[in-house]
């Protein structure tokens, strides 16, 4: 799909559409729960569609009736192989090889995209120690078979915070504890944050003191009442940058404080000197003269596509620093969105573990490729607010991995969105 943008000033007022991370989380603890639970969901993207179905493959029954999902949990002590497909979701393919195993299912996935090269091996270096087969490493067809033992694990948490919530999701359903350790500094911890915070709410007890995680086995989880999901911060960025760099917007339905680790967005916000307002659940960014700053997303990676429309706004240097992790996305974000920049007319480089931005507060515009990473497709749309020429985004059908409603919101706050298919 091809999208064409009019450059035109935003204006008005959004609701966050639900986390697909919090989304991935509650329906994971449902679908091994006691009783049949409900989730609010007004917004059901590709990533979600994936873990659904793979849950559905392991025997949960899912139904989607208008903005609720319903979910009837799998039998834990069903056998058989099945048949999982993540889709291109490495949310729900690092959540899934852990908890395929621990259940006793051998499992085959079919994956797609890039997620074949990403990093998987620590993962499954730690399962094969614990009884667990893999076959297929690297192909777009893994294979794991055997059942999960309990027992000492020892994971690095630079490569991705998934591994930890995979196992912390799994553990619980096994015979005898286990101890998970993290040989480094954890990234992106706010997202094992969220993982605990929805184990307890299904009464999962994990311990937790430096550098380790303790679990009891034979838990059980126990469904409570009124699940709800946190609006999402990661693409609500999207509006509250472009609302810094060119437009008074607001987002309705954010929590603060969040479970989120992107919502650290608004406070950096502040600190590039834009005008951020909070009240209740409602944020309001304006535009300001920027300033230039250092930026460190080591635990916030995703905010990066959205922060560089920000940086663009900024008549000075931006220098966005731990970036390494963004290499290991759908696309490589270090190069895509320095491409994206560069091809509006901005300048953007890689520099070693860092993207350095210099901004001179607006852009002419231009063609940006997606590259298939749907936080690409979004830096091009939002940048626009800072173009004096028309913005084409080529493979803009990304959006719908996370967020398949961007484009129409973003005509309700006043673009002007031409679409070819």
């Amino acid at each position: 799909m091809i999208v064409t943008i009019t450059p035109r000033k935003l204006s008005g007022t959004i609701a966050a559409i639900p986390s697909k991370s919090h989304v991935h989380r509650l329906l994971i603890c449902a679908a091994l729960g006691d009783r049949p639970a409900t989730l609010p969901c007004r917004v059901v993207s590709q990533d979600i569609e994936a873990t659904m179905r793979c849950l559905r493959a392991l025997g949960a029954e899912i139904a989607v009736d208008g903005s609720v999902i319903a979910v009837t949990p799998l039998d834990r002590n069903a056998s058989g192989a099945v048949e999982l497909d993540p889709g291109e979701s490495g949310s729900t393919y690092r959540f899934m090889t852990p908890l395929a195993a621990a259940l006793g299912r051998k499992a085959r996935f079919t994956l797609h995209g890039k997620l074949p090269s990403r990093p998987m091996d620590d993962l499954w270096n730690e399962m094969e120690r614990h009884g667990v087969v893999i076959a297929g490493k690297g192909t777009d067809h893994p294979v794991v078979e055997g059942r999960l033992t309990a027992g000492r694990y020892r994971l690095p948490g630079t490569v991705s915070s998934q591994f930890f919530t995979g196992l912390l999701f799994a553990l619980p359903l096994l015979e005898g504890s286990s101890r998970v350790l993290i040989a480094d500094r954890l990234e992106s911890a706010g997202y094992v944050d969220m993982t605990l915070a929805a184990l307890a709410a299904f009464g999962i007890v994990i311990g937790r003191s430096a550098g380790r995680f303790s679990v009891s086995g034979a838990q059980r989880y126990v469904a409570p009442a009124g699940l709800r999901a946190e609006g999402d911060w990661s693409n609500a960025a999207f509006w509250l940058c472009a609302g810094a760099a060119g437009a008074k917007l607001a987002v309705t339905g954010l929590a603060l404080p969040s479970l989120q680790g992107d919502s650290a967005v608004a406070e950096i916000l502040r600190r590039m000197s834009a005008k951020v307002s909070i009240a209740g659940d409602s944020i309001t960014v304006a535009p300001a003269e920027l300033r230039e700053t250092c930026i460190d997303v080591g635990d916030t990676p995703d905010l990066v596509p959205a922060l560089a429309v920000a940086a663009a706004a900024v008549k000075g240097r931006t220098a966005i620093v731990n970036v390494g992790r963004l290499r290991l996305k759908e696309s490589d974000r270090v190069a895509s969105v320095c491409g994206a920049l560069n091809a509006l007319g901005g300048h953007a480089v890689p520099d070693g573990d860092c993207i350095l931005i210099d901004g001179c507060g607006s852009l002419r515009g231009g063609i940006v490729d997606a590259c298939g990473d749907h936080r690409i497709a979004m830096l091009g749309a939002a940048a626009s607010v800072l173009c004096s020429e028309t913005v084409t985004i080529t493979g803009a059908e990304a959006v719908d991995k996370s967020y398949p409603g961007f484009f129409d919101d973003f005509a309700a706050l006043g673009g002007v969105v031409r679409t070819e298919v």
